[in-house]
């Protein structure tokens, strides 16, 4: 996989990205994997995988991320960046969107 030691060493940020990417759509987790279904089935994690990725437990394959990504419409790229914007990882107080 050729973004196997990006994905460890970003694996805070990019769990970080998602989770606020995800509450600023104001979605939850629930929301977030059933759109990841709609796109691709087969790759869609699962709410608790979902839950690993954004406390950096679990690192996700490539296609997992290419799905989250196309939910957003975000290049995968974006989620492994290493400066990320501070308004990618700095989540908007009141706003729990578990």
């Amino acid at each position: 996989m050729k973004h196997k030691n990006s994905l460890t060493r970003k694996t805070h940020f990019l769990g970080t990205k998602i989770r606020n990417l995800r509450k600023r759509n104001r979605l939850t987790m629930e929301d977030l994997s059933a759109r990841c279904i709609k796109m691709d089935a087969e790759s869609a994690p699962s709410v608790s995988y979902l839950s690993m990725i954004e406390r950096g437990k679990r690192i996700p394959s490539e296609e997992v991320l290419e799905v989250i990504a196309n939910v957003f419409q975000k290049d995968v790229n974006w989620f492994l960046d290493d400066l990320p914007d501070e308004g990618d990882i700095t989540p908007t107080k009141g706003s729990r969107g578990e």
